[in-house]
């Protein structure tokens, strides 16, 4: 990102000169009129150790593709990034000044809330957050071996419901009164199991909760919502071949509900990535497999954030390792399963084995036909 640097302590901004901006323009503005589609070139090109951010422009296809680093900024944030972009290219004046910006990233959530020094009682919940998710064995993605450790490439598989599917999908979840990202967790505890061959089994997810609308003033505002201002959630629970679909969507939904209305909870999660990963070196220690999980992660409706008219929209998530997840979104009236992976380690069949199997829960535990 131009004119601002990734520090140890945060963001350190700077207006660059004529010469600086320049040098920008050349490491990180790409052209490509090759006749490829964005989604093929950025597939192609974006590796680990990528700049802070690129942008790509396809001016044939009239198509335009930005890449930031996850340290900059959360998924959601890179769609409020990317549709005041179009709204200059589209307006072509009143172009931000560098200083006054209106996608200038914000103080990191916990300076926000100011949760920067935990309560001793903060604490003693994420211990327990962190003992619940690492003591037992999890259900685990299969992975394929990889002994040279290959970075292996950018990859998705993509489940793209139709507009008739989208629209009975989400009214069976309105009915219900649950949302769709709670029963896609749902889907994929028991698809999980089922694969795993077992009657019962541990599931453990990752989740990512949006704080952007319950954020301090002036932070809240659409226009302020570049940055991470998401926190994630640690689902943890048993599983069986007899739970009750709608029970597990609605165990997850009040997850997520509780830590994005708790008081401290900025106090409580900003510490649990560390702990969580401490407590997954601990059990590997004690013969417990580090799993593989499989985060199910909601971007919502992506007009929410993009206004901007554009005929599709395109999500992915660059892993190096055995990591993956699910993003689940609404673009155009249609809903969007996107499996992100790394083929270094994820056969593509298996991938279409997993969200085969978990769409095929979703219309079962919604005792919809299909």
């Amino acid at each position: 990102m131009i004119g601002c640097n990734i520090t140890t302590t945060g963001f350190e901004y700077k207006v660059p000169n004529a010469e600086e901006l320049q040098k920008w323009a050349d490491e990180t503005v790409i052209y490509d009129n090759s006749g490829r589609s964005g989604k093929e070139l950025l597939l192609e090109k974006i590796s680990a150790d990528a700049p802070v951010a690129r942008l790509f422009f396809m001016s044939d296809r009239r198509e335009i593709g930005i890449v930031l680093r996850h340290d900059m900024t959360d998924g959601i944030g890179s769609l409020i990034l990317l549709n005041h972009l179009l709204k200059i290219l589209r307006q072509e004046k009143d172009v931000p000044r560098f200083g006054d910006e209106p996608t200038r990233l914000n103080p990191s959530i916990t300076e926000i809330m100011h949760a920067e020094n935990p309560s001793v009682d903060a604490t003693k919940e994420a211990h327990l957050v962190k003992e619940s998710y690492t003591r037992q064995r999890a259900m685990s993605l299969k992975t394929k071996t990889n002994p040279s450790n290959t970075p292996g490439n950018l990859a998705d598989y993509v489940h793209e419901f139709t507009k008739e599917e989208t629209s009975t999908i989400l009214q069976a979840c309105k009915e219900r009164e649950i949302t769709i990202i709670n029963v896609s967790n749902a889907a994929m505890a028991k698809t999980l199991l089922e694969l795993s061959g077992e009657e019962s089994g541990r599931f453990c997810s990752l989740g990512a909760v949006n704080l952007r609308d319950v954020a301090r003033a002036p932070h809240n505002a659409p226009e302020r919502g570049v940055g991470n201002f998401a926190i994630p959630t640690f689902p943890a629970f048993q599983v069986t071949t007899s739970s009750n679909f709608l029970e597990l969507a609605r165990r997850v939904e009040g997850l997520h509900s509780y830590w994005k209305y708790k008081k401290d909870a900025i106090e409580c999660v900003g510490a649990l990535p560390e702990l969580v990963e401490e407590g997954f070196t601990t059990a590997a220690k004690n013969g417990i497999t580090i799993p593989t999980i499989v985060p199910v992660i909601s971007l919502g409706i992506i007009e929410k954030y993009i206004s901007e008219p554009v005929q599709d929209f395109w999500f992915n998530v660059r892993f190096a390792t055995s990591t993956c997840a699910m993003y689940v979104y609404t673009v155009g009236s249609r809903l969007r399963f996107v499996f992100c992976y790394n083929s270094g380690f994820h056969e593509e069949e298996s991938i279409k084995v997993l969200i085969d199997t978990a769409i095929r829960h979703v219309y079962q535990g919604l005792a919809l036909d299909r």
